[in-house]
């Protein structure tokens, strides 16, 4: 998440699970909402969730908070 980005009430968390049902279409839809949002740039890291329940590091999916009211009207 970008150091600028101020989370607000308003904000909503969407994530996409990293499992082997994963497709192509919902990796695309991820990085559309996030784009149209206005909020993420192309070199800003990707918010990475991990498995809390893990010793090693098991990344479980990533993560974009995004400005409701900013969305386009078709996301």
């Amino acid at each position: 998440m970008a150091d600028d980005f101020e989370k607000t009430d308003r904000n909503l968390k969407v994530t996409l699970d990293l499992d082997n049902h994963l497709t192509w279409g919902e990796l695309i839809r991820f990085v559309n909402l996030a784009q149209s949002a206005g909020n993420v740039s192309p070199d800003q890291p990707v918010g990475i969730e991990y498995d809390p329940n893990e010793s090693l590091p098991l990344i479980n999916g990533l993560f974009v908070y995004l400005d409701a009211e900013s969305m386009s009207q078709g996301s």
